[in-house]
């Protein structure tokens, strides 16, 4: 296995660690609506649900890294760190209603999906685009690397 590849898996196990332990009972009273409401005022819902999608974007980005240069191919890897994140964004939401003082929310997951699905779209777009430079910046794929075809 690649270090790279450990780094990015390590990377992935501990953000989703910091997530879990966000949803937690630890931190309930601070994340609360009202608790934010002082600190954001208007724009409180907006920052709450962006910081949803902005958490499992990330977790997106750890997971492609850490599936892709090897063992997957651009492709494949993308499609799998969505599923991933995805799947745990769902267990997120499952955990925090058995948390007292948190609830689960559908419309939660669904701005983890967008977070999500804006990073495997952001991930095509690089891939797909003429940058060698900006490929082997965030996809870790080196310019003069052969990769799958380019119609993922």
């Amino acid at each position: 296995m690649q270090p790279n590849l450990i780094k990015w898996r390590v990377s992935a196990v501990l953000w989703m660690g910091l997530i879990f332990t966000l949803s937690s009972s630890w931190f309930a009273p601070q994340f609360s609506f009202d608790a934010t409401l002082d600190s954001f005022g208007l724009l409180n819902y907006a920052v709450r649900k962006c910081a949803h999608a902005a958490e499992f974007g990330i977790l997106t980005v750890f997971l492609f890294r850490s599936l892709h240069p090897k063992p997957f191919l651009v492709g494949k890897a993308r499609l799998w760190s969505a599923l991933l994140s995805l799947t745990y964004a769902a267990s997120d939401e499952f955990h925090q209603s058995f948390v007292p003082l948190r609830s689960g929310k559908a419309t939660d997951l669904l701005f983890d999906a967008a977070g999500i699905f804006a990073v495997a779209f952001l991930i095509r777009c690089i891939y797909l685009s003429d940058s060698d430079e900006r490929q082997a910046r965030f996809l870790g794929t080196l310019p003069d690397q052969p990769e799958d075809n380019r119609s993922i």
